[in-house]
Order: C-alpha cells, then structure tokens, then sequence
C-alpha cells in the first residue's frame, strides 16, 4: 500500500520562486502553468464485511485551460467509460488465494450541484472476510494501459455484550448508567457510536413520515479488556430526544409500523481502520489561518481512499417502563407519542 502525504508548504515554496520570476522579467516572459495530460485515477471504497454488496467509486482528476467549473459539468471530465478491468484479489499471508471482477454500474440521480450528474460505481456480491485476509483493488484502463490499484486490512467485526443480543427490547429508563458494550475489533484504531431513534411522525391529514433523531459519541467512555464501552443517562437521552423532535400542535407521534421492518432504537457500532482515521482528520474544518491541507492517498499510481470499516446495527424494542418514560419525562411529554 502506498500512503502519501504531501504538505503545503512545498506548494507555497514553488509559488513564492516563480511569484519572484515573474517580477523580474516583467510581462516579457510567458509561461504555461498547466502541464502536459497525465491520466489520474481516482479509487474510493470502504468495505465493511457486514455488506451483502461491496461497492467501489472511479472516477479521475482533470485539469485543463479554462473554467474549471464549465468542465466540473462535462461527464468526461470527471467519469470513465465502460473501458475499465476492474478487479479484487484476496490476499493470504501475501498470496492472492481468488480473484473476482467487478460490475460497472452508470448512475444519473446524482443531486444538483457543481458536478456533472453521471457517475459510476463497481460494485460486487462476493464476500469479504475479516479472517485476516488483505484485499487489493486493481483497476486497468483497457485503452491507455494505466494502472492503479491499493491494498487494505479488513476490520473485524465486533462481539456485542450490551445492549444484551438475546433480548428483543432494551430498558432505557434506570437512574444508573446504561452501557453499550462490544469486544474490540482487529485492524480497528478508532470506534463511535450513535444512538438513533426511528419514529412515524404524523400530520393533521394523517400523512405518515418516517423521520430519525440520532445522538452521536465520538469517542468510548471507556476502552479496556472488557472491550469498547460508552456509558450513557437516560436523562441525556431523553433530553436529546426533546431538542430534536419539534412541537407541533396537531402532529402525533408513532413508533409501530416502522418501514424495513425496524425496530424503534437503533444502536450503529462503528470501528474503522487507521487509514480512514487519517483521512477524517485531514479533512476536518482548518480552526487556524493555514487553509490548505496536505492531501492524502492510499492508491498506488493515483488517488484516494480505498480502506475498510464496520458498521455494525443493533435494533431494539423499548421496554415497558421506556414506553412509559416518553409521557412522564419532562423533554417528551409534550411531543404527543401514541402507543398501543
């Protein structure tokens, strides 16, 4: 895997020795900053061994004279036709024990915005394993000969303890703390949870629309042999609940016949690998006066991010006396929940 890491301050070197050029020759000097066409593949996946289908983004970069955002618009610029041999090998102890192809498929229901509305995403059924397998992408362009491709560890999936797996609803309402439990995971280096609460909201005409609120943990309260624990008040959760659900008079609120089969509390478990760790905080919002970033890439031979993470959901009921909680609590008593 080739992991790049270009800083700033080189391109602000660069700038400053030509900057000085052009001030000493004056306007007798002309020059073109953009150089020759190189193809640039562009690869971004994220498997998760818990997905049925395993999908993959290519596109490449461009770069041209004129209006960048005119040729952001051009599907060409931006998308590659049906000329790609996409590939994946799983790696055993450094040797490829299969290899299985990928299927293009060409998407136009992008939102509107500055890109052009065409993209394409490979995709395929064959199951990943978090069995200590690596898994290396290979993409050739069948007309110009380029190649690119990178190589992952798979993050294994966790063990749940808490809320208990055998248990079909939760108890959410105990003055003590209520604990999300889950075994460490291989390859993992960071862990969050999120908490997310389905429910039907319901208009005066009785137009149902499902709607979720979610509380966010961005770090483990505690991280031990015991594995990933996140403690947590039922005052807290509530109160999450009530800044999030609006009071509208006339609306009520429903947690039964949730599409997809759901149940009303949803706990997403989430474990990624050291490679995503370093792209989330690159990418976070500059609190200083450098803007630019140092950008980073784990594709051989182009560009982006091809690495691995779980998302592992636990779906529960709420208990009896959590059902009771939504009329007594301060935060949701008035929010108008209905319940059978």
């Amino acid at each position: 895997m080739i992991k790049k890491i270009r800083f700033a301050v080189m391109k602000k070197i660069i700038a400053a020795f030509l900057l000085s050029g052009v001030l000493f020759y004056g306007c007798e000097t002309d020059f073109d900053v953009i150089a020759p066409y190189k193809e640039v593949m562009v690869i971004d996946g994220l498997l998760n061994v818990l997905d049925s289908v395993h999908t993959v983004r290519i596109s490449k970069a461009f770069l041209g004279v004129g209006n960048a955002l005119v040729m952001a618009q051009q599907n060409d610029s931006l998308t590659y036709g049906d000329i790609l041999d996409v590939k994946m090998q799983r790696l055993v102890n450094g040797s490829v024990t299969e290899t299985f192809s990928l299927s293009r498929t060409e998407y136009n229901d992008k939102d509107t915005g500055v890109f052009a509305s065409r993209y394409v995403l490979y995709s395929t059924t064959h199951p990943i394993f978090d069995d200590g397998s690596e898994y290396k992408i290979i993409v050739a362009n069948n007309q110009t000969g380029v190649v690119a491709g990178s190589t992952t560890k798979i993050v294994k999936d966790m063990v749940v303890s808490s809320p208990n797996p055998t248990k079909d609803s939760v108890d959410l309402t105990g003055p003590a703390l209520s604990i999300a439990r889950y075994s460490e995971c291989k390859n993992a280096v960071f862990y969050e949870l999120i908490i997310r609460f389905h429910y039907r909201d319901i208009d005066p005409s009785g137009i149902s629309t499902q709607k979720y609120v979610d509380w966010y943990f961005s770090t483990p309260s505690v991280i031990d042999p015991a594995g990933v624990r996140y403690n947590f008040y039922k005052y807290d959760l509530f109160q999450n609940l009530g800044l999030h659900i609006p009071d509208n008079p006339g609306y009520t609120r429903r947690i039964d016949s949730l599409s997809g089969n759901i149940r009303p509390f949803e706990f997403i478990l989430l474990a990624g690998s050291e490679d995503l760790q370093t792209y989330i905080q690159l990418n976070k919002p500059s609190t200083g006066n450098v803007q630019e970033r140092p950008s980073f890439t784990t594709v051989e031979n182009g560009l982006g991010l091809f690495t691995s993470r779980v998302v592992h959901s636990e779906f529960k009921h709420p208990n009896l006396q959590t059902v009771a909680a939504f009329d007594t609590c301060v935060f949701t008593r008035n929010k108008n929940f209905q319940f059978n």
